[in-house]
């Protein structure tokens, strides 16, 4: 059975006139609709990841130069136009660089040319790579006399990085600029994204210092699903499971885990002992 082609008449704009003189309903109205502004928000709360009164502050431009403008001022760099940012990182990018001569009597000074030129490269917006990254951020650190917590968030990098999957109980990665047993107190600490998209920072009252509560705050995330790459200490496994073996939670069975493994607990300790001397040297001075 075949459906009958449709028929369709032609009329004059005259006829079409007429026709809804004669329509019955022509004199009703609709009822107005209220039309409510609303402005688009983005969720930058970090409460869900532990840092109570922490907001993620996106950085425009992003890059590990814009970071480091924003934490010198952080009130000023979020008021301040695209004109005035730009121009603080076109200042900071230069003297940045100037400064990597005093990497020459640092661990990274045989990397010092390398990390002039990477800063150049953040400013002109390069793709790096993670080791680049890592060793932008560990220059940086020791010239500006501060320490980095980096997050690599799953998600983000499997939007970005379409080859490389990561398991779906993994909420991502967390990297040090440098190892924390080696950080000072009197340094500041700042959580930011690894490519240096946002940056943490406290903008509630009831935003605690850092340091008073990062060791709790690595060990809550780390039981949540992300992986903190802590650093290996360097040493034989004979000196490894010496110093190890002085730990509460050192088991007989551990001496036949390997090297690596050992290495990587010791650093876990060594930097969760830093982090603890902070909480209760802040403690003992409150009483």
């Amino acid at each position: 059975m075949t459906t009958p082609v449709k028929q369709y008449q032609n009329i004059s704009f005259k006829e079409l006139i007429t026709l809804s003189e004669n329509n019955p309903n022509r004199n009703r109205n609709l009822d107005s609709i209220e039309v409510i502004q609303t402005k688009p928000t983005q969720e930058t709360t970090l409460d869900n990841i532990g840092l109570k009164g922490y907001t993620a502050i996106n950085l425009n431009p992003t890059g590990v130069i814009s970071l480091l403008a924003c934490i010198s001022d952080p009130s000023t760099y979020s008021l301040s136009p695209t004109s005035v940012r730009t121009q603080l990182i076109i200042e900071l990018t230069t003297k940045l660089q100037e400064k990597t001569e005093n990497l020459k009597n640092t661990s990274l000074y045989r990397k010092r040319k390398k990390i002039h030129d990477l800063i150049g490269a953040s400013y002109n917006g390069a793709i790096l790579e993670d080791k680049d990254y890592m060793d932008l951020f560990a220059g940086l650190s020791l010239l500006e006399n501060t320490h980095f917590v980096l997050m690599k968030s799953a998600v983000q990098e499997n939007i970005e990085e379409g080859e490389k999957q990561y398991e779906s109980s993994l909420k991502g990665e967390i990297v040090f600029s440098s190892d924390p047993a080696t950080w000072k107190r009197e340094n500041p600490v700042w959580i930011a994204d690894y490519r240096a998209r946002w940056i943490a920072i406290p903008t509630e009252t009831n935003a605690q210092e850092l340091h008073k509560f990062i060791a709790l705050w690595l060990g809550n995330i780390e039981q949540n699903g992300w992986i903190v790459q802590w650093p290996e200490v360097d040493g034989t496994k004979a000196e490894l499971i010496e110093q190890l073996s002085v730990l509460p939670t050192w088991q007989i069975t551990d001496k036949k885990l390997t090297k690596e493994i050992l290495a990587t607990r010791l650093g876990k300790a060594n930097s969760l002992s830093t982090f603890t001397k902070w909480m209760m040297n802040d403690t003992n001075m409150a009483v």
